[in-house]
């Protein structure tokens, strides 16, 4: 009789955990959101610049690329001033010597941002307490005209707000201008044409990708190049390219297997070739990207097309779906 009792017990324990168990199980699927396509067009000669959100597959702001040359870095301690990479603007260090004595490039030794976007490898570098004076080649805009030379001189300010002079190699337009963060941009940007700030970057929460035309740094022997492709918002944006998995079979339950990036050129360029024998582009089959948003959002987005409708470049399209 003690053991029947026994029984029972052990019988009724195992059918309460079970039935609890049972409850707990359950997990529910994770649904993908709705195939889309976008397509975003800048241009035959890649003028443009586009900011593009993701979640809603639309463009959030776009800009002719000439529009600023210097842009300042705007998270609280950050220092680092960046040049337009879709120029192909260079900058050089001619070190302490006086302002008023730069009138040439004889002595200029020049370098660019890095494409991966990594802050301490930036062209002018940390000009903190040197009062060095740093020349600026401006680029080329989209018709590959040159836009000419400026020095500058750069102070980092206890307030965290940036000084700046900048003139003519002649000495001309001899102007200075502070410039103070904005902590909803990534960065903030900065036109000679006017010696003034001017609004390009849409608050970093809005957008993901940037289309534009920059400059690629080939190494050995170091070939500045300029491209057009994607880069990642530099906030909380990573991406992995995948290409042994077709972009169907591309799940949410594959994440954990994927190689997230934080460089700004992981997309890059090269979904994309010439082909000299038909003088068109092609997208290159099989490349896929997963993107991971600020917000924690995951996308998988591969190319499809280069050009528009009316069979005109610069118009890269895309099929993009929400993980």
């Amino acid at each position: 009789m003690k053991a029947l009792k026994h029984f029972f017990f052990l019988f009724s324990v195992v059918s309460l955990l079970s039935s609890c168990l049972k409850e707990e199980l359950p997990v529910p699927v994770h649904e993908q959101g709705d195939l889309m396509i976008g397509q975003v067009e800048l241009g035959t000669t890649y003028g443009l610049q586009i900011f593009y959100d993701l979640a809603s597959n639309s463009v959030v702001s776009a800009n002719p690329k000439t529009d600023w040359d210097l842009s300042f870095e705007c998270k609280t301690g950050g220092w680092h001033v960046l040049l337009n990479s879709s120029l192909a603007a260079a900058a050089a260090d001619l070190g302490a010597v006086d302002f008023g004595s730069v009138s040439n490039t004889d002595d200029a030794v020049w370098d660019w941002d890095l494409q991966t976007g990594l802050l301490d490898s930036s062209a002018i570098g940390d000009y903190r307490n040197l009062n060095h004076v740093y020349l600026i080649d401006r680029g080329y805009n989209e018709a590959g005209v040159a836009l000419g030379f400026k020095k500058i001189m750069l102070e980092f300010n206890e307030d965290e707000s940036f000084y700046l002079r900048s003139a003519n190699l002649d000495g001309s337009e001899d102007e200075t201008i502070t410039i103070t963060k904005d902590p909803n941009i990534n960065f903030k940007s900065y036109s000679f044409n006017t010696n003034s700030v001017i609004d390009i970057e849409p608050n970093k929460n809005d957008w993901d990708l940037m289309f534009s035309q920059y400059t690629h740094v080939f190494q050995n022997p170091t070939l500045p190049y300029l491209v057009t492709g994607v880069i990642l918002n530099r906030l909380n944006t990573s991406c992995a390219q995948e290409e042994s998995i077709p972009f169907e079979e591309i799940a949410f339950e594959n994440i954990g297997d994927f190689d997230f990036s934080f460089d700004i050129n992981t997309i890059g360029y090269d979904w994309k070739s010439y082909s000299f024998d038909v003088s068109q582009f092609t997208i290159v089959e099989n490349m896929n990207f997963v993107i991971k948003t600020n917000n924690e959002a995951y996308f998988k987005l591969r190319f499809i097309d280069f050009y528009n409708d009316l069979g005109e470049k610069g118009a890269p399209k895309f099929e993009l779906q929400n993980l």
